[in-house]
């Protein structure tokens, strides 16, 4: 139990440690997708701009073709005064003629370039509109990466809390198996005990046992003794043999045989 628990906490511990990572993976994700936020801006700032400019030329390129069909008009009255003029004019009418054919070609390019800044400022208007929405997707990239980043700060903060409450666990659990090993280690000094103990009781009991039995045996026979020897005597006051034969089969002799008998069983 105490290894496992020790193998949780590793893990949790690796875990705390890859939220951190993912925390500092998130803090620079947030800060990136600032960066690319004001990129974005300053793009859109930077296109808005140029459509102005835009704006502006097809403006100057307006007035530059206004200016060529005045020129032109000009032209084809001196033309008109040329002819009148006759054989004077002549001159002067080369001279209007290719005033109206520059005036001509300034008109078509002003109405070319022209196009091209209709063209140009629509597609710079495109382009904003494209900048302005990246500009919005990466600020919703960045709520979304400023949210993330919050939860994994959460989620690294309750990984490191666990961490340490683990710890705390598995060290109260090494000292609980210390404190169950040590107590195993006095169970079985104690059943060691209680067995010897219990070996030298029985050998006491059994002791006790057969110094009862071999002790009993002399005291039932102790009180036939005095029966047996004390009134034989006034009988044999004439016979002193036979009184010493009856005397030491039955009486007073035979005492000290018992009591030999009783302290060698002893």
């Amino acid at each position: 139990t105490v290894a496992a628990l020790g193998e949780v906490t590793g893990g949790v511990n690796r875990t705390a440690d890859n939220a951190g990572q993912a925390r500092k993976t998130a803090d620079s994700a947030k800060v990136k997708a600032q960066k690319g936020g004001e990129i974005v801006a300053e793009a859109v700032t930077a296109m808005n701009a140029i459509e102005g400019s835009s704006q502006q030329i097809s403006q100057i390129i307006g007035v530059i073709d206004e200016i060529a069909f005045q020129t032109n008009l000009l032209a084809l009255n001196a033309g008109v005064e040329a002819a009148r003029a006759g054989e004077a004019g002549k001159g002067f009418a080369v001279v209007a003629q290719e005033v109206r054919a520059l005036a001509q070609r300034s008109a078509e390019a002003a109405k070319e370039i022209k196009g091209l800044i209709t063209a140009s400022s629509e597609q710079v208007g495109r382009g904003v509109e494209l900048v302005s929405a990246s500009g919005k997707s990466l600020d919703e990239i960045l709520a979304e990466v400023a949210g993330m980043a919050e939860i994994v700060a959460a989620i690294a903060d309750s990984a490191r809390e666990q961490a340490t409450s683990l710890r705390e666990v598995s060290g109260a659990a090494d000292q609980m198996d210390k404190v169950t090993q040590q107590n195993a280690a006095m169970v079985e000094e104690s059943t060691a005990a209680a067995q010897t103990l219990q070996a030298e009781t029985d050998g006491l009991a059994q002791a006790i046992t057969r110094f009862t039995v071999k002790g009993a045996k002399p005291a039932a026979v102790a009180p036939a003794r005095p029966v047996a020897v004390r009134p034989a005597q006034p009988k044999a006051a004439s016979k002193p043999v036979a009184q010493m034969r009856s005397t030491g089969t039955g009486g007073a002799a035979r005492k000290p045989a018992a009591e030999d008998q009783s302290w060698e069983e002893f």
